[in-house]
């Protein structure tokens, strides 16, 4: 058996994404999928596929809001599963952006969607305890989700006190609750994949604490760790035998960044051989995240030409972009074990 795997980075639905989708909609409604569009296709041709999503959905009654204090619409959930994403992580440094009603409502939101893997939220201490599991092709596969902790906002005090009052509501670096849900999910499934929002924004080198943990979750035998949050891509590699992919950068956004519009996305199998699962078929695909007044969205870096990067919001002033982009993902991801796409 064997189990295709595709996984890109945070998606955060600045003012300017969701103003993009409500024109692509109705004025009422808010329309993501062309956002998408020229990605989708390698998305849903995979069996799993993942995505960070960086941005509370706490209900549209609570008020659609941007930077800093995020609440995207819900709509984003069925344009994200109309792309073909089927495991979502998010637990952020955003989660608590609104407090702890509207990060239990998220959880709640999220959990209507059933045939989405969704795990970093937690409703109450039984959500909390339960490992999200996904079989697919007779592979069972679970998710865990963790944070470094929440961004210090005007009520950071109360944030912490309900934080400190309800741990269980997020998921959080805690190494003994990591190794209890580690040993959980090998109870219940043959691949762990954990989702962690590590490392230092908008800088392309690894911290101590990305190193620290990823040595231990591949102590715990964890499979893939998938970092997000520093808004660059970084290295990937392999400790023991656990694939650490540091961070995928941005997904969708409109960050300002030159280096905050290079993205990556990972494909990979997982082959089952008597009873040992390989991982096998590295791929890695540059994206480029393309935005200016009339438009949020994605191209692959393979499509991405100089005439679009001249349209650019960021992008029209750097000439030979492409060219230092192809560089830098070549310096960056410098693993023999990974094919490049671009």
């Amino acid at each position: 058996p064997t189990v295709s795997f595709v996984a890109v980075g945070d998606n955060i639905i600045h003012e300017n994404v969701y103003q993009y989708a409500l024109k692509q909609g109705n004025d009422t409604t808010y329309n993501f999928k062309p956002c998408y569009q020229n990605i989708k296709k390698y998305i849903s041709d995979h069996d799993l596929a993942y995505i960070n999503q960086e941005t509370l959905i706490a209900g549209d009654s609570c008020g659609i809001k941007g930077y800093p204090n995020f609440n995207s619409p819900e709509s984003l959930i069925n344009d994200l599963q109309d792309t073909g994403f089927n495991m979502v992580s998010s637990a952020t440094n955003h989660s608590m952006d609104l407090g702890k009603n509207a990060l239990i409502s998220s959880a709640h939101i999220w959990k209507q969607h059933s045939d989405i893997l969704f795990s970093g939220l937690y409703e109450n201490q039984e959500d909390r305890q339960t490992i999200r599991v996904i079989e697919k092709n007779g592979i069972r596969f679970s998710l865990l989700a963790y944070t470094f902790g929440v961004n210090e906002t005007t009520n950071y005090k109360s944030i912490q006190k309900q934080l400190k009052t309800y741990p269980y509501i997020l998921g959080q670096l805690d190494k003994e609750q990591i190794k209890e849900d580690v040993e959980k999910a090998k109870e219940q499934s043959d691949v762990i994949i954990v989702a962690c929002h590590w490392g230092k924004e908008d800088v392309s080198q690894i911290s101590d604490l990305q190193k620290e943990y990823a040595q231990y979750f591949a102590d715990l035998g964890v499979d893939v760790v998938i970092g997000n949050h520093p808004h660059q891509i970084q290295p990937i590699e392999k400790i023991n035998n656990t694939l650490v992919i540091y961070s995928l950068g941005n997904f969708l956004s409109t960050m300002k960044g030159v280096y905050n519009q290079l993205e990556g996305m990972i494909s990979l199998d997982f082959v089952k051989k008597a009873n040992n699962i390989s991982i096998e078929n590295i791929t890695y695909i540059p994206l480029i995240n393309h935005y200016n007044d009339d438009v949020v969205t994605i191209y692959p870096l393979q499509d991405y030409t100089q005439e679009l990067a001249s349209q650019h919001t960021i992008l029209k002033n750097q000439p030979n972009i492409i060219e230092e982009f192809k560089t830098y993902i070549q310096e960056t991801i410098n693993n023999k074990d990974i094919k490049i796409k671009m």
